[in-house]
């Protein structure tokens, strides 16, 4: 290559480095602001539009299980035994013996024949207290058409003064029957002192341990006695030999005097659970007493039957609502 050929290339390159030095020293511009946006109105709030909620997921299907209905329990009616037996004769329903001084024990002798056609069969006897003993030929004691036999039954009078009252219930195929038997034991049978020492000594267990009726020796008359008794011959065995003794405590209210209103709800509150600090315990089996809940509702069959609901009494210490002085004017009741 020649020299002439090579200086305008040369030239040119030069040129060219020259015009970008002097663009590079050239002060920067910053490209032009956007105009600036008309005032708002005075009153006039700016509004930012809402932001569009997000799409709702879909929710899962209910889980429907089959319905199935509860069992209906209907409860069912207690029926009280048949009392009284057709089919058998009996020489007395209720037998009276006065005992002499000292003397330990009373017996009496209940004879019966079956009048009918068919076989009787007495099932069982029960007595009201445990001091009572009812015995017979045998057990069951199948009576057949005009045959004939008698019940022994046997009271237990140590310890014990006045008139006693004692119920011999016999089970039967025929239905049930209810015997009495009345002795009058006199005062000077025992020590006064001894007997009152007695007596003393068993309420003061009784008002510590409301249960200790069911247990021990107290178990004779106050539990084993109501065994298998339903309805009358249950209260007779559980209520009556405290709440209609002649020598009752004077905590023991008298069931054919109360003056508060009774119910079928009342019965069962006071039979299932008792009252701390008196002497009556509870007789409902959960609770430690000798009835099941057949027997409380055969018992409340028969006290809503037999002790008819009474209207409170207003005491007069309680005024009545007229009574009462009106509510001064502005002030809060």
């Amino acid at each position: 290559m020649t020299g002439s050929q090579t200086k305008p290339t040369w030239g040119l390159a030069l040129a060219g480095l020259v015009v970008t030095i002097t663009a590079l020293a050239q002060p920067f511009q910053a490209p032009p602001s956007p105009p600036d946006l008309p005032p708002v109105p005075p009153g006039i709030q700016p509004v930012t539009p809402p932001l569009a909620p997000p799409p709702a997921l879909p929710s899962p299907a209910p889980v429907v299980s089959p319905r199935v209905p509860a069992p209906v329990i209907q409860p069912r009616p207690f029926h009280f035994p048949v009392q009284g037996t057709p089919h058998l004769s009996w020489d007395s329903d209720a037998k009276a013996y006065q005992a002499k001084p000292g003397e330990p024990t009373a017996h009496f002798a209940f004879a019966l024949t079956n009048i009918s056609s068919a076989e009787v069969v007495v099932n069982r006897v029960t007595t009201s207290c445990g001091c009572t003993v009812a015995r017979l030929p045998a057990q069951p004691w199948r009576l057949a058409p005009g045959a004939s036999g008698q019940i022994d039954v046997t009271v237990d009078l140590r310890g014990k003064w006045g008139v006693l009252q004692k119920l011999i219930t016999v089970d039967t195929s025929d239905g049930y029957k209810v015997l009495h038997v009345s002795i009058r034991v006199p005062t000077g049978s025992a020590p006064a002192a001894v007997l009152m020492a007695d007596r003393m000594r068993n309420q003061q267990l009784a008002r510590a341990d409301r249960q200790a009726v069911f247990r021990n020796d107290c178990a004779r008359c106050h539990a084993q006695p109501t065994v298998g008794k339903t309805g009358a011959a249950l209260f007779q065995a559980a209520c009556a030999i405290c709440h209609e003794s002649a020598h009752r405590a004077t905590m023991v209210p008298d069931l054919h005097a109360l003056t508060q209103a009774t119910d079928r709800e009342f019965w069962r509150f006071w039979i299932t659970a008792g009252k701390p600090g008196t002497l009556m315990p509870a007789f409902a089996a959960a609770q430690g007493g000798p009835l099941t809940e057949l027997q409380i509702n055969s018992l409340l069959d028969y006290l809503t039957t037999t002790f008819l609901p009474r209207r409170a009494a207003v005491s007069a210490r309680v005024p009545v609502p007229s009574a009462l002085p009106p509510v001064p004017v502005g002030a809060a009741p």
